[in-house]
């Protein structure tokens, strides 16, 4: 009898205890619900199937700004929920938007995740919309936590009324909003376990490193802001992207319902296969095309910093840009047993062997290279970038869609007159820049090409040689379809 009393109490015990733990590991809840946490080990969370789309962007972190060594932060889901309800408060107080949120955040601390891998979301898209998964590290740092939390609510955003092809959210909104969200006070957004946060605590960073760090290093462009490279986002050239991303952002707050503005591009992202469609839609009333909003920030920059980084190139660097957009990038196939070899060439060849509706893009491209380069080139450049771009305008609208009457009763003839025409006046404007290059070469360089010892090499700006038989298999690169 004894001994069945011992069992039962045994058995008693053990039950509490487990009850207890279960309590203990429960997962912590948001008050609105949209984010749940837990730690790794103690919940049943399932992983995320091979379906499900995998978000970059903890990279976006790999700055050189100087942290205290115990600037990392251990993760506890109460704790952790609190701050993500914070930092989405927040983000929808920027945008002037109402709490409507539909996809869960699923947040899951893996205290076993190597910290220098970053945080890692998942989206998963199923009949009830998207959900969404974020492994965390413990400890972390507490701007990569912020960057993390933001990319996560404002893919929820974007995806509310999405298919099963997700938005493409811009590296330069997630870091740019993250970097606002910051300068407010990150103490009071992402909260320390057991560490008391005081009023005279908070502290408000305006945009003076901002524009000290841009008065040092000229700001990056809007394409490079677009498009980062991997270089761009490492180290101290991490620094300077987060910076521009930050002051572009909050430039583009400063506009006539920017914020409005913000938010119709977020939401109208699923519609487009690029973001950038769905700004120009969204900022219509400010920006027509992309090489608006390159002029506005641009002009931007120059009266946040004083500093006018606009200077127009010297007339050496004038004539290499002005070949360099000249110039097309393709690939050709030598061979049927080879890989395509990179090589580029001319839009006189463009125009004459290719499709006007295969040529049209390219030529675009071309046009927006030189419209950029119109407004830093030297002024002796500028007459001729003029004509190259009046030769190329003209060639397309005499070959788009809906062109005149004539050229479509005689497709063939005419086309081949037009053709004949446009390279003609390139070939004359090609000459007219090889003579104004001749007058900028320097010294060194003519002698070296008189020097009978030192065989000259190919000019620095002529294309690469092509066969006819390469010719007929080329076809554009990536870059020149831009």
């Amino acid at each position: 009898m004894n001994r069945w009393l011992i069992m039962f109490c045994c058995w008693l015990a053990l039950g509490r205890a487990s009850a207890q733990l279960a309590m203990d590991t429960a997962p912590a809840r948001g008050v609105s619900g949209q984010f749940v946490a837990v730690t790794m080990g103690t919940s049943g969370l399932p992983s995320p199937p091979p379906t499900a789309q995998r978000y970059p962007g903890g990279f976006l972190l790999n700055s050189s700004l100087k942290e205290p060594s115990d600037s990392a932060v251990p993760l506890e889901p109460a704790v952790l929920v609190i701050s993500c309800e914070r930092v989405k408060e927040s983000l929808l107080r920027t945008l002037g938007r109402r709490d409507q949120w539909r996809g869960r955040i699923n947040l899951v601390i893996n205290p076993s995740l190597p910290a220098e891998q970053g945080t890692i979301l998942t989206g998963l898209h199923g009949r009830g919309g998207w959900s969404y998964q974020l492994a965390l590290p413990s400890p972390i740092k507490p701007r990569l936590l912020l960057r993390a939390i933001v990319q996560a609510i404002l893919m929820e955003i974007a995806n509310r009324n999405a298919g099963d092809q997700s938005a493409e959210v811009p590296f330069w909104l997630i870091a740019g909003m993250s970097a606002h969200l910051e300068a407010d006070n990150l103490s009071t957004l992402i909260l320390q376990p057991q560490v008391l946060t005081v009023g005279k605590n908070v502290r408000l960073e305006g945009l003076a490193p901002v524009r000290e760090l841009l008065r040092q290093h000229p700001p990056l462009t809007f394409q490079e802001l677009s498009l980062p490279e991997p270089e761009t986002l490492a180290g101290a050239n991490c620094d300077l992207y987060l910076g521009c991303a930050r002051l572009f952002f909050e430039e583009l707050l400063r506009l006539k319902d920017g914020n409005r503005c913000l938010c119709n591009m977020i939401v109208q992202l699923p519609r487009h296969w690029n973001w950038q469609t769905a700004f120009l839609e969204a900022f219509s009333p400010h920006f027509a095309q992309l090489l608006d909003v390159e002029k506005w920030w641009g002009l931007a920059c120059v009266n946040f910093t004083g500093v006018d980084f606009d200077a127009r190139f010297s007339p050496r660097e004038s004539s290499r840009k002005l070949q360099e957009s000249l110039d097309v990038p393709v690939e050709v196939r030598l061979s049927r047993d080879e890989l395509p070899a990179p090589a580029e060439i001319t839009l006189q060849e463009v125009i004459t062997d290719w499709d006007p509706s295969r040529a049209a893009p390219v030529l675009e491209r071309a046009m927006e290279s030189l419209e950029l380069l119109r407004r830093k080139a030297a002024p002796e450049f500028i007459p001729l970038l003029d004509r190259y771009l009046g030769t190329l305008q003209s060639f397309l609208n005499d070959t788009r869609p809906g062109r005149p009457a004539w050229l479509e009763r005689n497709h063939q003839v005419q086309l081949a007159g037009l053709r004949h025409t446009t390279r003609k006046e390139l070939d004359t404007l090609d000459a007219q820049r090889a003579a104004l290059r001749s007058r900028y070469v320097s010294p060194a360089a003519r002698s070296q090409a008189q020097d009978p010892g030192h065989p000259p090499g190919p000019p620095a700006d002529s294309a690469n040689p092509i066969s006819a038989a390469a010719l007929s298999k080329t076809y554009p690169t990536k870059a020149s379809q831009r």
